[in-house]
């Protein structure tokens, strides 16, 4: 709250930048004039003296930061009224300068009041500009969140492609074997083919047993031919017949 502080005669003056708390008292060693007024509102310029000088009084509510502006602007106009009284003289009493300089502070608390409208309504526009930031801040934090949701989902996809490619390289090294096995019974396949051919061209006479069993050897089954260490048993090998070899790709008990 803006006051001004009526400073009685033969006072010392204040700092430029006093402000008094609420606990302030002057000093009762300081002689005041009998009914001298010491605070006096803004408007109330009929009992400023010479040595007046504008001052913050605290109220209630410690003084807040968003009135001073407007205040200053009252202060300065108090200030010119006390300047144009002074010039008046104290004993002078000129009541259309007293009424002119009451409507020029009045003027002032107006545009005070105006000031204040002004800055309430930044204040307003600063409390939106935060609500915006803090809503952006909001959708940035939720953008973020899913980002990482994605993130996670391309991990576990790289994970599960790695997986099928291992799944992959075993089929393929399955296959290989595979492939390297029947190359095996083709070659032996062939070898047989080979003896047979050779021994047509010798004239040799094979009677239909002896060429299909092998020889004098004879196995019953394949048990028979694993358990005399034979197994598998390749086409004109000793001991091969077409009951051991049930496929026909000329290795038996395979």
């Amino acid at each position: 709250m803006r006051k001004v502080y009526n400073l009685p005669p033969g006072w010392p003056a204040p700092d430029p930048d006093w402000t008094p708390d609420l606990r302030w008292e002057p000093n009762r060693q300081w002689s005041m004039p009998a009914g001298w007024q010491l605070w006096v509102d803004v408007p109330d310029t009929a009992m400023i003296g010479d040595g007046a000088v504008v001052v913050d009084v605290p109220d209630g509510e410690g003084g807040q930061r968003s009135r001073r502006r407007p205040l200053l602007i009252v202060g300065a106009v108090v200030a010119a009224v006390v300047v144009f009284l002074v010039g008046l003289g104290a004993s002078g009493g000129n009541q259309g300068a007293v009424e002119a300089a009451e409507a020029s502070a009045s003027a002032a608390v107006v545009a005070a009041e105006a000031d204040r409208a002004a800055l309430q309504a930044e204040t307003e526009a600063l409390a939106e500009a935060q609500q915006a930031l803090e809503t952006d801040a909001a959708k940035l934090a939720s953008d973020k969140k899913s980002l990482k949701a994605m993130m996670t989902g391309v991990t576990q996809d790289s994970e599960k492609v790695k997986d099928r490619e291992a799944a992959v390289e075993t089929a393929e090294a399955e296959l290989e074997g595979r492939e390297s096995d029947v190359a095996a019974r083709e070659a032996a396949v062939e070898e047989a083919e080979a003896v047979a051919l050779a021994g047509a061209g010798t004239g040799e006479s094979v009677d239909e047993g002896s060429a299909d069993t092998g020889g004098t050897v004879y196995y019953e089954n394949c048990d028979a031919a694993r358990a005399d260490g034979a197994a598998p048993v390749y086409a004109g090998d000793p001991g091969y017949a077409s009951h051991l070899d049930r496929d026909g790709d000329g290795v038996g008990c395979e």
